[in-house]
């Protein structure tokens, strides 16, 4: 080969080398570019990431407070109807032994006045025993009184005095001492003897 061959071989090598050294540029530079374009998209990525990150974080913290407020809310609602059941249960236990010792004290003042109205019925029955006896004792010396002058009576008035006061003295012993002058011994009592006339 000629030195002209030679030449115009090495031109073309040449020639050839640069074209390939082109192409080899247009792809690194190809390369670089979505080397560069990744990049930008994985850092896009991250920045997108973290900012999603940031809005979960704010999310959650924002339902962690809504959820412990409502939970606080909830255990005050509790505990005040726990208080509102407890002081309607103590109220109730008051009420309940309030009424027992209404009902005890009620028991205790029926019995009382049993008592009594058994106490006055006792006396009541002694009294109208004790007038029966006085008014007997009262009769027998009226009586007595008057055995001394029946005798004048009788011939004026037509009837024996002391018949009369026999069937009267009978009447009232039949009677249990029940009565006289239409008043209920029981009710007209000691006092009431007292103030009956009197046969001198």
């Amino acid at each position: 080969l000629t030195q002209a061959d030679l030449l115009q071989q090495a031109g073309l090598r040449i020639e050839s080398l640069e074209r390939q050294l082109i192409l080899r540029e247009e792809r690194m530079m190809e390369a670089v570019s979505a080397q560069k374009e990744l990049r930008d998209r994985v850092l896009q990525y991250h920045s997108d990431f973290a900012k999603e990150k940031e809005e979960v974080l704010d999310i959650t913290a924002d339902m962690t407070r809504q959820y412990k407020g409502m939970q606080e809310e909830l255990m005050r609602k509790i505990n005040a109807l726990e208080a509102v059941i407890t002081t309607q249960r103590d109220e109730l236990e008051m009420a309940r032994l309030e009424h027992e010792e209404t009902k005890k004290a009620k028991d205790q003042v029926i019995a009382l006045k049993d008592a009594e109205i058994a106490e006055q019925r006792h006396k009541m029955e002694e009294m109208a025993v004790e007038f029966g006896e006085m008014l007997k004792e009262t009769l027998d010396k009226m009586g007595e009184r008057i055995e001394v002058t029946s005798s004048s009576w009788e011939n004026e008035t037509g009837a024996p005095i002391m018949n009369r006061l026999q069937e009267f003295k009978l009447s009232n012993e039949a009677l249990g001492g029940a009565c006289i002058w239409g008043v209920p011994c029981s009710v007209m009592g000691r006092e009431r003897l007292e103030r009956a006339p009197r046969v001198a």
